[in-house]
């Protein structure tokens, strides 16, 4: 096999050229004309939950979406986590309560027998 002409690129690299395509189109084209690190690149963003994390939401990428950093993704956070807090806050107040109807014993249904209980009558001759 022949020896490649140049080394793979860096998942780095491929990392800040995929959150790149994310950006608007003007500051785009101005990092591009700066020539701007990958790291810088990969600095502007920062991962978000779609599903929370405190309501069973994975750390895997297909519950993840990457955000331009800013005031929006700052509100987003502040509004995430009240909303958190406040699920964990009426849960732990009515736990008790929940958790107590759902250990009641439900009431046995009668038991279905296959054959009646009384005979058949004869057949007459």
């Amino acid at each position: 096999m022949a020896k490649r002409k140049r080394k793979h690129i860096p998942n780095e690299q491929l990392l800040a050229s995929a959150l790149a395509s994310l950006l608007p189109q003007d500051m785009r084209d101005v990092l591009r004309a700066r020539k701007a690190s990958a790291k810088e690149v990969i600095r502007l963003f920062t991962p978000d939950h779609i599903a929370l994390h405190c309501f069973g939401g994975s750390d895997k990428w297909w519950n993840l979406d990457m955000r331009l950093r800013g005031v929006e993704l700052k509100t987003k956070d502040r509004a995430d986590t009240s909303r958190a807090a406040k699920a964990i806050r009426i849960d732990t107040k009515w736990q008790s309560f929940t958790r107590s109807l759902y250990n009641k014993k439900k009431p046995r249904p009668p038991n279905r027998y296959r054959w009646p209980k009384r005979a058949f009558p004869s057949a007459q001759k």
